[in-house]
C-alpha cells in the first residue's frame, strides 16, 4: 500500500506540472526547433565513507545544441554540497554558471544561487525520485535577481527481459516568482519531459548512461512559444 501511495504521489505531480503547461499555453503560438542535450551528473560523500558521514558533494555539467543557433546553445557548470537528513532525504546547496549563445542575440553569461531538496525510494521493481529546487539567478543582460522554482519527478523501472536496460520517464516544470528587467514574468516558465532507455554498468553499481527524446516547451512572454525537439543523453558518474 506504502509503494502505492509514494507512485501516485509521482503521478499526481506530474499530472499537475503538465496541467500547468497546457492550461497557461493553450492558445500561444509555437515555434518548433530541434537539437541535442548532453549532461553529466555526478554526487557522493564529502570526506570518509561511513554511516555517520553525512555530508555530500554534487556536480553537473551541460552542453546543450541547437538548430536555430548553428551549433552550440548553451552551457551549464554546477557544483554544490548537501546533507542526508534520511535515507531518502538531502538538502543541497550550491552555485551555478551558465554561459549562453542565443540565435538572436549576443552571448551572455548567468549566475545562479541555487538550494534544493531530493527524495527517493522504491516502489516495487520502479525507484521513485523528486527534486524541488529554488534558484536565484543574475544575469549580465539586467540588475533584477530573478526567482524561480522548479519540481522535478522521475520514474525508472528495469526491464522484465533485461538486469541492465530501464524504462525511464521524467518532468520537470519550471516557474518564475518575480518579474525582472530582463524578461522573466511571474508564472509558468517551461516544462520539460523525457522519455528514453537507461543502461546500468555491472561492474560499477553508481554508472548509468540514459538517453531519449526530451520535448522543451518554454513559454515567452510577448513571444511566440518555443517547443525543442531533443535528443538527451545523460551520463550518471557516481565514484
Amino acid at each position: 500500500m506504502r509503494s502505492r501511495q509514494k507512485a501516485a504521489a509521482v503521478l499526481t505531480l506530474w499530472a499537475g506540472a503538465l496541467l500547468a503547461l497546457t492550461s497557461g499555453t493553450a492558445h500561444a503560438q509555437v515555434v518548433d526547433d530541434t537539437g541535442a542535450w548532453f549532461a553529466l551528473f555526478s554526487r557522493g560523500d564529502l570526506g570518509p565513507e561511513g554511516p555517520d558521514n553525512r555530508f555530500k558533494w554534487w556536480f553537473d555539467g551541460h552542453a546543450r545544441f541547437f538548430d536555430d543557433t548553428d551549433g552550440f546553445g548553451l552551457s551549464i557548470v554546477r557544483p554544490g554540497v548537501g546533507y542526508t537528513l534520511t535515507d531518502s532525504t538531502t538538502v543541497w546547496a550550491g552555485y551555478g554558471w551558465i554561459h549562453a549563445s542565443p540565435a538572436t542575440r549576443p552571448d551572455f553569461e548567468e549566475h545562479r544561487v541555487w538550494q534544493q531538496v531530493t527524495w527517493s525510494d522504491q516502489c516495487g521493481d520502479a525507484s521513485v525520485g523528486l527534486r524541488s529546487r529554488l534558484e536565484q539567478r543574475f544575469l549580465e543582460t539586467g540588475s533584477d535577481t530573478g526567482w524561480r522554482f522548479r519540481q522535478f519527478a522521475s520514474y525508472r523501472r528495469p526491464l522484465a527481459y533485461s538486469d541492465r536496460l530501464t524504462l525511464v520517464v521524467w518532468d520537470e516544470a519550471f516557474f518564475h516568482l518575480n518579474d525582472t528587467d530582463w524578461g522573466a514574468e511571474t508564472g509558468f516558465n517551461q516544462n520539460r519531459i523525457v522519455v528514453g532507455m537507461g543502461w546500468l554498468c555491472r561492474r560499477a553499481q553508481g554508472r548509468r548512461a540514459e538517453a531519449g527524446y526530451l520535448n522543451n516547451y518554454i513559454s515567452l512572454p510577448n513571444r511566440p512559444d518555443v517547443a525543442n525537439h531533443l535528443l538527451s543523453v545523460n551520463l550518471f558518474w557516481n565514484p
